[in-house]
């Protein structure tokens, strides 16, 4: 555990999150009495967990008394190589020539008149 000042750091290990491993680490920022015009001290915790695997966060919880609870996770994670159908035209497509296509106006160089 680190702790600097109002900020302390949990290593909260390794765990399987949606197929991945991850690590994860805890933060916890405590914000004094007063500080902020609150009578006690306020706790805002921090939950990441990182997979160098997919080199991305799979999971964040973000806990604060005066906002309430946020989590973001990531669903449905396939790894390896997607489908090359996904990257082909579809059957049907066809490229035409454009044949009659007008070019735009050209416009007129603007001068501005500088006072002396």
């Amino acid at each position: 555990m680190r702790r600097d000042g109002n900020v302390k750091q949990e290593d909260l290990g390794t765990r399987t999150i949606e197929g991945v491993s991850a690590k994860g680490l805890k933060t916890t920022m405590t914000i004094a009495a007063g500080e902020v015009g609150n009578e006690r001290p306020i706790e805002v915790v921090t939950e990441t967990w990182y997979s160098d695997e997919i080199k991305g966060v799979v999971l964040t919880k973000h806990t604060d008394p005066r906002s309430g609870e946020m989590t973001n996770r990531l669903m449905n994670v396939k790894l390896g190589n997607p489908s090359r159908s996904l990257f082909e035209p579809p059957a049907d497509y066809k490229i035409e020539e454009v044949t009659n296509m007008r070019m735009p106006m050209e416009m007129p160089a603007i001068r501005v008149k500088e006072d002396r």
